[in-house]
């Protein structure tokens, strides 16, 4: 039976973000195909270019493909920023002159927005904000937010339905939590946030998923989310062999707390099998010390 585990030995690419480590094997060597431009890419053997395609329908399956790449990055990158706590809140602004369908129109109106806020709370403040589409067409954003210099972040409802003055607002603050990133985005598609290569998984499966057909709603080619260019990194990006990584980040002995694998074919029917593994860094502490605990209690 095969080990539920990625080889010690294997190469993996890891992206660290937040308090998880994401590890997974690649598909061997360096891929053939690298990209030029937004429309062509080149064959790295032969040196022919090729035209990209791309979508023009949402029922396209390509669409689907790249929107959950995209929720894929976006999840990686709110976890490299937020945490949850007093230096963060979590905003949705809606509009009253419904259905607003214009994403360029909401991207403007948010800038504005932004400089009202920062003008109000006369703090620095860092954010990501995402556009959810409702079934009606219509568009609205939730904003993470959060101070620079970390320091208690609260603003009034009134105050920023004032700065937005386009319609109804929320205002709430996100809890300390292990994975801002899979909370949020429950709220913003259907995509199983364990499953975001999208193999086939048994039907006893756990998922989390929350919502339903929200990927259907988002309009090709839409800029899903932004976000300001200063106070948001990217999720750190290695690679290396699966032991070096794990020894690292403090994970030597630990077992993941999330494992997966699936098959990709390739041309002339050759096999490839991709595994996945997640590290909670704050488990894996916690996994030590309860061992430490029981070795000790066996002396």
């Amino acid at each position: 039976m095969k080990s539920k585990s990625i080889d010690p030995k294997s190469l993996v690419t890891a992206h660290v973000y937040g308090d998880t480590v994401e590890m997974s094997t690649s598909l061997g060597g360096i891929p053939v195909m690298q990209k030029l431009n937004k429309d062509e890419m080149i064959n790295r053997i032969t040196g022919k270019v090729v035209q990209i395609y791309h979508a023009t329908s949402r029922a396209d399956p390509k669409n689907y493909e790249s929107l959950r790449a995209t929720f894929k990055r976006l999840k990686r990158l709110i976890g490299a920023n937020f945490q949850g706590g007093r230096s963060e809140l979590w905003l949705t602004l809606t509009y009253k002159d419904s259905p607003m369908t214009d994403s360029d129109r909401l991207y403007k109106d948010f800038k504005r927005f932004i400089r009202r806020l920062r003008a109000k709370t006369d703090k620095e403040l860092a954010y990501i904000v995402v556009i959810e589409p409702q079934a009606s067409g219509s568009l609205h954003a939730h904003t993470l937010l959060k101070t620079l210099d970390k320091s208690r972040l609260y603003i009034a409802n009134a105050d920023v339905a004032k700065a937005w003055g386009q319609g109804f607002v929320n205002v709430r603050r996100l809890k300390d939590s292990d994975n801002v990133g899979a909370y949020l985005m429950a709220y913003l598609s259907d995509v199983d946030l364990n499953n975001l290569e999208g193999e086939k998984v048994s039907n006893n499966a756990p998922k989390k998923i929350i919502k339903g057909g929200r990927l259907g709603l988002y309009p090709v080619g839409m800029q899903i989310y932004r976000h300001s260019r200063k106070g948001i990194v990217q999720a750190t990006k290695l690679t290396g062999s699966k032991a070096k990584i794990k020894q690292k980040y403090n994970l030597s002995g630990v077992t993941p707390d999330y494992y997966r694998s699936f098959d990709v074919v390739r041309r002339r029917g050759k096999t490839f099998t991709i595994e996945s593994e997640f590290y909670s860094r704050k488990k894996a502490e916690l996994k030590k010390a309860l061992q430490e605990i029981k070795n000790s209690s066996k002396k």
